[in-house]
């Protein structure tokens, strides 16, 4: 199974629960577990390596040279990190044909099996919905996406990368940015859901990437319970983190259990 990271080192402690997590929960897959960067230390891909189980994980550094990005627009939304999800078809091995993006301020809940699995057919990526009503209308028309679509949450992405590079080019990606610069107010998230509206297939946010919002959104059909028993991936989005001691969050108890393994 092909996994994507993306971060600098602010996010190694999560990424380290994260990946404790996804080895406590899936213990019959092998992952190859792709990491992109500019900045990480051997320190911190010690800390990596300490927290899967080496025997199914192969760790594969890629670090992002200034080159791949050139000609990149320049957004105070849009950091250099923020690219690589878009650039991925530039930096992963020719042979790689599908990968599951996740972001490291996540727990894993189940085996990641079923969801790497789903058909993609002629969608290009699959994710989750956290929108609802108004406000996923909103961005639709903001993004100028058919008003039948779902706004999705970029932060776990099963991505075709076959047919991406079939479909559009960074030339292409660049050149949107540029022209849609000033309303892409969610950065990278916005370029990927209307560059692929109509090419994404809409997962189940419950399940997949369960948010504190839309615990509560769902709360009268779901309980703790029902998340132990249903979700395999909760995603602490958002600014409010669960290793901050602020955090009071619903779904906390789940990132410090993993946290102490």
């Amino acid at each position: 199974m092909n996994i994507l990271v993306t971060l600098d080192s602010n996010y190694i402690y999560p990424l380290t629960v994260m990946l404790k997590s996804l080895m406590h929960n899936d213990k019959d897959s092998s992952f190859h577990l792709y990491v992109a960067h500019s900045s990480l230390t051997e320190n911190d891909f010690a800390k990596i390596r300490q927290s899967v189980d080496e025997s199914r994980v192969e760790i594969h550094p890629i670090i992002i040279k200034a080159s791949l990005l050139k000609g990149a627009p320049v957004l105070k939304r849009l950091t250099k990190e923020t690219y690589y999800r878009l650039l991925l078809c530039e930096f992963l091995p020719p042979d790689v044909d599908r990968i599951l993006y996740i972001d490291p301020d996540t727990v894993i809940l189940k085996p990641l099996t079923d969801l790497y699995n789903i058909p993609m057919d002629n969608f290009v990526m699959a994710g989750a919905p956290h929108l609802f009503g108004f406000v996923n209308a909103i961005n639709l028309a903001r993004l100028k996406m058919n008003k039948k679509s779902k706004y999705i949450n970029a932060g776990v992405l099963l991505i075709n990368v076959e047919l991406m590079r079939k479909v559009i080019t960074t030339e292409e990606i660049f050149n949107f940015i540029r022209k849609n610069a000033k309303t892409l107010y969610l950065a990278d998230q916005d370029v990927i859901n209307a560059l692929f509206d109509g090419k994404i297939l809409f997962l189940d946010a419950r399940v997949y990437n369960l948010d504190e919002k839309t615990y509560k959104h769902y709360n009268r059909h779901i309980s703790l319970d029902w998340v132990d028993r249903n979700t395999s991936i909760i995603h602490y989005n958002g600014s409010e983190k669960p290793w901050n001691p602020t955090y009071d969050g619903i779904l906390n108890p789940y990132f410090d259990y993993y946290k102490k393994l």
